[in-house]
């Protein structure tokens, strides 16, 4: 399946981020809900007050606005810097919705922000995580469109790099590696199949064997990912695809996806920057973006990380990194 690819960069990478937060807030009074999924309708798939504001987002969109922020400020990726960026989002409000302290942390991202405040020094025989949340797929939008100009690895460097501050997990680090490949392809290339199929950019065993099961995944029966309650980050990127490949338009796509259940805002989130950067700003319905809250803010947001003529990685607290 295939769209005419006439939308230019600027609206892709609109669509990338406000595709993000779009999802996130229309997942986010859904979430991990217990109920026949049958009864996730339509007119449950919609912007309302609820366990969250109308139009609120959750710690998808707060961190990706943080981590956007930061590639801004720094002119680059400076790990302390995101760090400390998430730290004021949970401790300030800083880029949450309505500017509060953070109410929805990840158990991987907090545990990371603690011992970020202890030392934020990582040294090289520190323990890998076994632990693979989602919780960097949801986020990833803003390293995309700040490397955009330069070549995809690149852009999967920085996405390893950028995963591994919460989520210091090989597998974890591979899929976000996956990802950005992905989101890349969507920006310019017309064919879904060749979007997803990003195996040219491999640079691990892990890398192959985190993409052949997200495709697999993908091509599930409905009834398999219906099981999907535990925020695991190959599922949640089977998920993403599954709509992207399976639906025609970035709405029924995300429908498709939040009517899934479980962990529905982060679901929506990643699926929303892949059709997001596919599908154009235009193509997300006006209904959504109208009622998003700070719409305009998240726009411009991308707009100014397209303008970045460069994006360096500056320092991380990694000793691995030869920085």
């Amino acid at each position: 399946m295939s769209v005419s690819h006439d939308i230019s960069l600027q609206s892709a990478a609109r669509g990338m981020l406000v595709g993000l937060a779009v999802g996130d807030a229309l997942g986010a009074n859904l979430e991990f809900t217990i109920f026949h999924h049958s009864e996730i309708t339509d007119d449950k798939i919609a912007m309302y007050d609820g366990m969250w504001p109308k139009g609120a987002w959750t710690d998808d969109t707060s961190m990706a606005l943080c981590l956007a922020h930061s590639l801004l400020d720094a002119r680059g990726y400076d790990s302390y810097d995101v760090m400390d960026k998430y730290r004021r989002w949970v401790e300030e409000g800083y880029c949450s919705y309505d500017y509060s302290p953070a109410a929805d942390v990840g158990i991987q991202t907090q545990a990371a922000i603690t011992r970020f405040k202890q030392n934020p020094i990582i040294d090289e025989y520190d323990q890998r995580s076994d632990r693979a949340g989602n919780g960097t797929l949801m986020r990833l939008a803003p390293v995309v469109i700040a490397t955009s100009h330069l070549p995809i690895p690149d852009t999967v460097k920085l996405a390893q790099i950028s995963a591994r501050e919460t989520h210091y997990s090989l597998e974890v680090e591979a899929a976000t590696e996956v990802f950005a490949a992905i989101l890349r392809q969507a920006l310019s290339l017309q064919d879904k199949s060749d979007i997803i199929h990003a195996a040219q950019y491999t640079i691990s065993e892990i890398y192959d064997d985190i993409l052949n099961r997200a495709l697999q995944g993908s091509e599930s029966n409905r009834r398999v990912m219906l099981e999907d309650l535990g925020g695991y980050a190959v599922d949640a990127l089977s998920i993403a695809i599954w709509g992207f490949r399976n639906f025609a338009s970035f709405e029924d796509g995300m429908r498709a996806v939040i009517k899934l259940g479980g962990d529905t805002d982060t679901n929506g989130a990643i699926y929303g920057q892949l059709a997001g950067a596919y599908y154009g700003y235009e193509a997300i319905p006006e209904k959504w973006r109208q009622n998003l809250l700070r719409e305009t803010e998240i726009r411009d947001l991308a707009d100014d990380l397209l303008q970045l003529s460069s994006c360096p990685i500056i320092k991380t607290r990694f000793q691995e990194d030869e920085i």
